[in-house]
């Protein structure tokens, strides 16, 4: 179970480094922005559920492992801090850069305010830090 977990999460980090910085700018150079953004973002949710996922899984493995007294509870800590970075980019960053491109109404952008540099921005800094 661990090699397998192991082998999930090298194959996310494959595709996390893989779209976020060689798909996406060959994307955005060679097509128009709009075409490029939506299969950016169709790719980037692709890859965030993935990473939910698995994530989730090496958390649960982490724990069994834990009472073993195999694995350290700050490696714990960090794939939990991991996952819940994933979380808040997919279930509360994304929606609200959605919602900017198609000029519709979303709650924390009502609550937060920003623009779409501002949310792209932290999107980016959020998907740096777990790659």
């Amino acid at each position: 179970m661990q090699r397998c977990v192991a082998i999930l999460i090298g194959l996310w980090l494959g595709m996390q480094l893989t779209v976020g910085y060689v798909v996406a700018p060959v994307l955005f150079a060679a097509l128009p922005k709009m075409v490029a953004g939506n299969i950016a973002g169709s790719l980037f949710g692709i890859v965030g559920y993935a990473g939910l996922i698995v994530w989730f899984m090496a958390i649960l493995l982490g724990r069994r492992l834990q009472e073993r007294s195999f694995l350290p509870s700050r490696t714990i800590a960090w794939m939990v801090v991991l996952w819940c970075l994933l979380a808040v980019s997919q279930w509360l960053v994304t929606p609200v850069i959605v919602a900017l491109k198609t000029g519709s109404q979303q709650w924390l952008l009502s609550l937060l305010g920003g623009s779409f540099g501002l949310w792209h921005g932290l999107s980016s800094s959020i998907y740096l830090a777990t790659s």
